[in-house]
């Protein structure tokens, strides 16, 4: 069960708001800022939907409050859509997304739904953190390794304990779908965990042949803006062939070795300089190298232990598929949006429904042909599209029974529509859609070539006729003429 403060003037907003989120969900209602303290101070509240045109100021005076009482959950701002300029504002004050006014059902399940994860990955966060403060390693101040003081000892259980806590960390970050969000709370979490006053998130762009800086903390974003890398020269290129975390120890070692060349270890060097790192962990997505996160020092002034770069190591394979899945996301989210402009743009009307006879699918020209909103009917059943539709595509849903061109007259436009269905089958859930044209025109058109053809045949007759008269009348006068 889920809890949700909706803080509105609006009895209307409220009200959609209950219809919207309703079944297990509780719904709670505030008209001004002090009515959604205190229910706040008394409820356990995961989402907070915030109507920005509060009297006085109240917006702003609720947020200013809710921060002195440590109460942190996702902030949703009600914008009107008249009124863009709000939206800088109210994301100015802290909203962590917006809802335009006027509200739809479907965009309130969608955006209480982003709102719900992020907030319990903060929670998984929170908990995560607790649990990495209580631990206590053994020997990271003294437990030094021969080969160069980096070596640390943990107690054996704490250690597993710690390894744990990543792994729960991790499975929490490929529940992010969005890369940016993704980023984001990978930068703050690394920041917070290992204790670095800087972290640099690169992405790596391939069609550009670049790498560069997505997100950071602790650098100045304008020089930060500037920062990119060839992916086919130096830094980026050795991580993607060597699958290792690069520091400065790595890349004097390499020059021992002969793997690079001293122009190369410089240019490498110099790389990690502009980063202002320590250590350079590479991020991999189907086998190919999708981004680099960059770590400064340690606030402690403490090095990194082998423990950390192992510990970095495992967690960079979960961020991996968490990018993974990001790009996975953006591509159908992309598909999806160029499928939705083909479909609200075809001449032809679209109208689909869900195995409960529900719409949810109904574009403009549907909407133009029916002389019905959109808004009116997603969501609700079929039926409000009027008997004659309705009875074609739930007869193609239960009866199986699909048309293909059909010609069907409206009984009252008397339009004609030409009319096809379909099964269709998504994600395991069985619908059926229909879609239709209005031919009235050509139907028109095809009558009046008709009444034309049927014009022309009875003057070939008449002509016919006449002729043959006419030369019947010429061969009665030439025998009549002869003389005996």
């Amino acid at each position: 069960m889920h809890s949700f403060l909706v803080v509105s003037n609006d009895n209307s907003t409220c009200g959609l708001f209950k219809k919207s989120l309703n079944g297990v969900n509780l719904v709670y209602a505030a008209k001004t800022p002090d009515e959604a303290l205190q229910i706040c101070l008394r409820r356990d509240v995961d989402v907070i939907f915030l109507d920005l045109l509060l009297q006085d100021d109240g917006a702003n005076k609720f947020l200013e409050k809710l921060r002195q009482t440590n109460i942190d959950p996702p902030i949703v701002m009600l914008v009107p859509e008249s009124q863009p300029m709000l939206s800088e504002e109210a994301l100015r004050i802290g909203a962590y997304e917006l809802l335009e006014k006027p509200l739809r059902k479907e965009e309130i399940q969608h955006v209480s739904q982003r709102a719900l994860e992020k907030h319990e990955i903060r929670r998984e966060l929170g908990f995560i953190q607790s649990q990495i403060k209580n631990l206590i390693p053994v020997g990271r101040d003294n437990g030094l390794s021969e080969s160069g003081g980096n070596k640390q000892t943990y107690a054996g259980d704490a250690h597993l304990t710690y390894k744990e806590v990543f792994q729960k960390f991790s499975k929490v970050l490929t529940r992010v779908h969005d890369l940016g969000k993704l980023a984001d709370m990978t930068v703050e979490a690394i920041a917070e965990i290992f204790g670095v006053g800087r972290v640099v998130f690169m992405l790596i762009y391939k069609k550009e042949g670049m790498s560069r800086l997505y997100r950071c903390l602790g650098m100045d974003e304008v020089a930060a803006k500037n920062i990119c890398f060839d992916i086919n020269h130096g830094t980026m290129l050795w991580l993607a062939r060597n699958h290792q975390i690069l520091n400065k120890e790595v890349i004097d070692r390499e020059v021992a070795a002969n793997k690079v060349t001293m122009r190369e270890a410089i240019n490498m060097q110099k790389e990690i300089n502009l980063l202002q790192s320590q250590l350079c962990i590479p991020v991999f997505a189907h086998g190919n190298l999708s981004c680099v996160i960059a770590l400064g020092n340690k606030i402690t002034g403490k090095a990194f232990f082998d423990e950390d770069i192992e510990l970095l190591s495992m967690l960079a394979g979960y961020i991996g598929m968490a990018v993974e899945n990001a790009f996975l996301y953006r591509e159908v989210n992309l598909r999806k949006v160029r499928n939705e402009n083909i479909l609200e743009n075809i001449p032809c009307g679209v109208i689909a429904i869900n195995s409960n006879g529900k719409i949810n699918t109904f574009n403009k020209s549907a909407a133009k042909m029916l002389d019905i909103s959109p808004p009116d009917v997603i969501g609700k059943d079929v039926k409000h599209i009027g008997s004659l539709f309705a009875d074609i595509i739930l007869r193609t849903l239960k009866d199986k029974k699909t048309y293909e061109m059909t010609e069907i007259v409206h009984p009252i436009s008397h339009s004609v529509y030409a009319v096809s269905t379909s099964l269709l089958d998504s994600e395991g859930e069985l619908g059926a859609i229909i879609i239709f044209s209005d031919i009235s025109e050509i139907k028109e058109l095809q009558s009046s070539l008709s009444k034309v053809g049927k014009l022309e045949t009875k003057i070939k007759d008449l002509e016919t006729r006449t002729f043959s008269s006419g030369i019947s009348n010429m061969v009665s006068n030439e025998l009549v003429a002869q003389p005996v």
